[in-house]
């Protein structure tokens, strides 16, 4: 059985990599070619093209890889019509892999679309498009139910990746000394984003910040947590070039987050991390002008971090756009940290997340569907 895999991002190689994994215990013979990084390459993905250095966020942002994407259509066309895959599986990645899903079914090649686009924020023309595709959609959140049985897809709740990665709980005690930090100290851990273009907008507001919340209070103690993407040498020279004593914690984000106090990070999925582990935060994002201006016409979901979206409640403080300031910044987490201990009644409210995302077999359950679809549809495929 051959199974083409399109994951456009560092985020979508990470569930592509555990997806594989799920899909050979289910059957083990399955070979695997497309879009990925190192990490789905390390589960035996045969890479066609690694998009995880390209990822962009925003409309002008994208445009200006337009012409990129385009060609790469093209060829992924050929790729299909040489190759046909029992079954095409798509990852995220809306903007490309809406327009590859299309081209799939105009070859008569079944698709599974794996976290699919968030139509509950930009509009429900998303999910039909989808709907009109894909054989299967398997979601990972609970808003996106609703709007894709609306526009007739075939949709199933296959519960949440994260689920399987982080427990109920790690004690704040016990990642304090894994990382060698004082537990009866504050501690504000940064998590600035998995895409360098995150991090060129982002880390230098978000370490002024930390700067100066650590000269209003010197026992406190700042950490980053370094998403695998990164490379340690472009956030260590910023770091230098602030003068900002900070410890960069490599390949333990999950520890990093539940040794904090409070987190200050990007507005994506690092949120939902935070909120599982039930840490208060503040969560920020900043796009070009022009973006920004599109973003808020197209936008339709009522907050912006995932936590609050899922709750339908403002739990997590957000600073988007204009509002994202070192002085909003500063206001805002002094008061998450003025004690050493999380924020109790924050964290109460974070921990109604994990109720509300699913079972915990995400990648079973996904990868399930997948083969019980690419062994259905294989025959026709290689007809």
């Amino acid at each position: 059985m051959q199974i083409m895999i399109i994951s456009g991002e560092a985020s979508g190689d990470y569930y592509g990599a555990s997806l594989i994994k799920a899909i050979k215990k289910q059957s083990p013979e399955t070979s695997f070619y497309g879009w990925g990084g190192s990490l789905m390459a390390s589960e035996g993905l045969e890479i066609i093209f690694d998009p995880t250095q390209l990822s962009v966020v925003g409309f002008t942002e994208a445009l200006k890889l337009l012409n990129f994407y385009r060609n790469w259509l093209k060829r992924l066309k050929n790729i299909l019509i040489a190759r046909r895959p029992d079954c095409l599986v798509l990852i995220d990645f809306p903007g490309f892999n809406i327009h590859l899903a299309k081209i799939a079914h105009s070859l008569g090649i079944a698709c599974i679309y794996f976290i699919p686009p968030s139509a509950w924020a930009w509009g429900r023309k998303r999910a039909k498009k989808v709907a009109q595709t894909v054989v299967k959609v398997a979601a990972i959140m609970p808003m996106d139910l609703d709007v894709y049985q609306a526009a007739g897809a075939n949709i199933e709740m296959v519960g949440h990746p994260l689920l399987e990665e982080i427990p109920t709980e790690i004690p704040r005690e016990i990642a304090c000394q894994e990382l060698n930090l004082d537990v009866n100290k504050p501690v504000l851990t940064l998590l600035p984003g998995s895409r360098n273009q995150e991090i060129k907008t982002h880390l230098k507001l978000m370490l002024e910040a930390a700067k100066t919340l650590k000269n209003a209070d010197p026992d406190l103690q700042v950490i980053l947590a370094l998403a695998a993407s990164i490379q340690k040498e472009t956030v260590a020279k910023i770091i230098t070039e602030m003068d900002l004593d900070l410890g960069i914690i490599e390949q333990k984000t999950h520890q990093a987050i539940a040794a904090s106090t409070a987190c200050l990070c990007t507005c994506g999925t690092v949120t939902l991390e935070a909120a599982l582990l039930a840490r208060p935060m503040v969560s920020v994002y900043k796009l070009s002008k022009l973006t920004t201006i599109l973003f808020k016409l197209l936008f339709k979901a009522k907050y912006y971090a995932l936590p609050n979206i899922i709750l339908n409640e403002r739990v997590v403080v957000e600073l988007i756009h204009s509002n994202f300031t070192v002085d909003n910044m500063v206001t805002n987490l002094a008061l998450l940290l003025a004690r050493p201990q999380p924020d109790k009644q924050i964290q109460a409210k974070l921990r109604q997340v994990r109720s509300k995302l699913g079972s915990k077999d995400a990648y079973a359950n996904t990868a399930k569907i997948i083969v019980e679809v690419a062994s259905s549809a294989g025959s026709d495929n290689n007809q």
